[in-house]
């Protein structure tokens, strides 16, 4: 067999566990849209952290601002990222933001962050 191919287990993965997500909680049929659109908006500035109020909510961490920004999201694509989170969430330093955060009542976290959970 000629050529390489490229092993994408892990984001395969997260593709995966998130597209299951969204289907439970909102449409099967436009699943994996979401999904794809949720994980190219989930590269350089923005890194995707989690889905709230039953997956209609991306939670993203900001690079340029230092802050977290909320956006909705459909089978078109993710809206402008500049909506409005709760204060104690937005402003957290990086690596805090999940301090004062019940990540129990997160739909989804993403893998990256699963941990902090714990």
């Amino acid at each position: 067999m000629s050529g390489t191919t490229e092993s994408t287990g892990t984001f395969t993965h997260v593709q995966g566990e998130l597209t299951w997500t969204i289907a439970e909680h909102r449409s099967p049929s436009e699943a994996v849209s979401m999904t794809r659109h949720l994980t190219e908006t989930d590269e350089g500035r923005y890194e995707l952290l989690g889905l709230v109020n039953d997956c209609e909510i991306a939670l993203f961490w900001d690079y340029f601002w230092n802050h977290v920004v909320a956006a909705s999201f459909d089978a078109d694509g993710v809206d402008d990222l500049a909506r409005d989170v709760p204060e104690e969430i937005r402003y957290a330093g990086r690596g805090e933001y999940f301090a004062d955060v019940d990540l129990n009542e997160w739909d989804w976290i993403h893998p990256r962050h699963q941990w902090r959970a714990e």
